[in-house]
């Protein structure tokens, strides 16, 4: 053997030595995501409309007199749009939401649904009103919220399952350790829940804890859904 090829030979060897002591770390690390899920269920939802009224003087000079020992009737303006003002009726619940405080909720009651139509706004003006001796009171614009109708058999899933695309509304369905992607079409929001129209049937499963961190065929490690739907903690 000539001293080239043994100079060859040494040299493969060390390759081979510097190779079986490197370490495998050098292969991509796979990317789990911890999530939670819930379960698509069929309820009975409330359709409601909503919109932002005004409270009149007379009442917020009453809520706001020092002198007074109780306060009187609270009346608001709501202006909701023609077909919603021919479906309501007198003596029906509105929720009244002041902004001056988020949490100020009171339940008030129509009083009076002028028939005369704003041609500009093609509303109709609905009157409510809040019994004497309540605590809520507002001094700005209120909104005002009716029931219309009800949905049977809604599809619900938690809101946090529907995650906003560039292409819309998608959820996130595992399939054994991984997910695909699902495009929804949602409909009412009620009580941190999202009512799917289309993309989903009650009994599927979806992400709801980590969907925003997903895409199509991404890895996960989940949690069981609870029995009621919701995600376990």
């Amino acid at each position: 053997m000539n001293k080239i090829t043994l100079t060859v030979l040494l040299a493969g060897l060390a390759v081979l030595a510097a190779g079986c002591g490197k370490k495998e770390a050098d292969k991509p690390i796979e990317n789990i995501v911890n999530v939670t899920t819930a379960v698509a269920v069929k309820k009975d939802l409330q359709i409601s409309e909503s919109v932002v009224g005004s409270t009149t003087s007379l009442s917020v000079a009453q809520a706001l007199d020092p002198n007074s020992v109780q306060r009187g009737t609270f009346t608001i303006r709501l202006p909701f749009p023609e077909q919603v003002a021919r479906q309501l009726r007198i003596g029906q619940s509105v929720r009244l939401t002041s902004f001056d405080a988020a949490a100020k909720t009171a339940i008030a009651r129509v009083k009076e649904i002028r028939p005369a139509l704003n041609s500009s706004t093609q509303t109709m003006e609905v009157i409510a009103e809040l019994p004497a001796g309540q605590e809520w009171y507002s001094i700005g614009s209120v909104r005002g919220e009716v029931v219309v109708a009800l949905r049977r058999g809604a599809i619900m899933v938690p809101e946090t399952a529907v995650v906003l695309r560039p292409a819309g509304g998608v959820v996130y369905v595992p399939e054994g350790d991984l997910v695909k992607e699902r495009t929804v079409q949602t409909g009412q929001l009620r009580d941190g829940e999202i009512e799917i129209l289309t993309g989903l049937t009650a009994g599927e499963t979806v992400v709801v804890n980590g969907a925003g961190l997903l895409s199509d065929g991404a890895k996960i490690k989940r949690r069981e859904a609870a029995a009621d739907g919701k995600a376990q903690p």
